[in-house]
C-alpha cells in the first residue's frame, strides 16, 4: 500500500502539474487556492498551513505570491492584530473553477473504464485510509522515527 500511495500521489501530481501549466498556472500555486476553497472563508494562514500539512512559514511566500496575482486577500484578524486572515478574490475563484474543471478530465481520463461503483468504493476505501491515518499522525504527534 505504502509503495503504490506513493507512486500514485506522485504520478497525479506531475499530471495535475503539467496540465495546469498550460493554463499558466502550477500545483505549487493552485494547491493552497484549493484548500481555501474548501475551507471557510477568512480562515487564518495558521488554519490553511494546518490543514494542508505544511509549516507557515513555508506557505507564506506561496501566499505573496497569490495576493501578488489578485487571487488572495490577506485581511487583519479582528482578534490577534498579528494573525492575517485569508479571502479568495474573484479571480482566485474563477482559478479554482479552471483548476476544478482540469482534476475532473484528469479522473475522467485516469478512470475510464473503472465502473462508476468501483470508484465510488475506491474513493470510500481511500477516504477511510486518510482518516485513519490523520487519527494516527494527530494521536502520535508526528512519526515515530524510531520505528525499523
Amino acid at each position: 500500500m505504502t509503495f503504490l500511495t506513493m507512486r500514485l500521489s506522485n504520478t497525479w501530481r506531475l499530471l495535475l502539474d503539467r496540465a495546469l501549466r498550460t493554463e499558466g498556472m502550477s500545483m505549487a500555486m493552485m494547491r493552497p487556492l484549493a484548500y481555501l476553497m474548501m475551507l471557510p472563508a477568512g480562515v487564518s494562514q495558521r488554519t490553511l498551513a494546518h490543514a494542508m500539512n505544511t509549516d507557515s512559514s513555508a506557505l507564506v511566500r506561496v501566499l505573496d505570491l497569490l495576493e501578488n496575482e489578485g487571487l488572495v486577500e490577506r485581511h487583519p484578524d479582528q482578534d490577534d492584530r498579528r494573525a492575517k486572515n485569508l479571502v479568495l478574490t474573484r479571480r482566485g475563484r474563477q482559478k479554482c473553477a479552471v483548476l476544478h474543471q482540469i482534476c475532473a478530465a484528469m479522473e475522467a481520463r485516469v478512470l475510464e473504464g473503472v465502473t462508476p461503483e468501483r470508484s465510488q468504493a475506491m474513493m470510500d476505501v481511500l477516504a477511510l485510509v486518510l482518516r485513519r491515518a490523520e487519527d494516527v499522525m494527530q494521536h502520535d504527534g508526528a512519526c515515530n522515527d524510531s520505528t525499523p
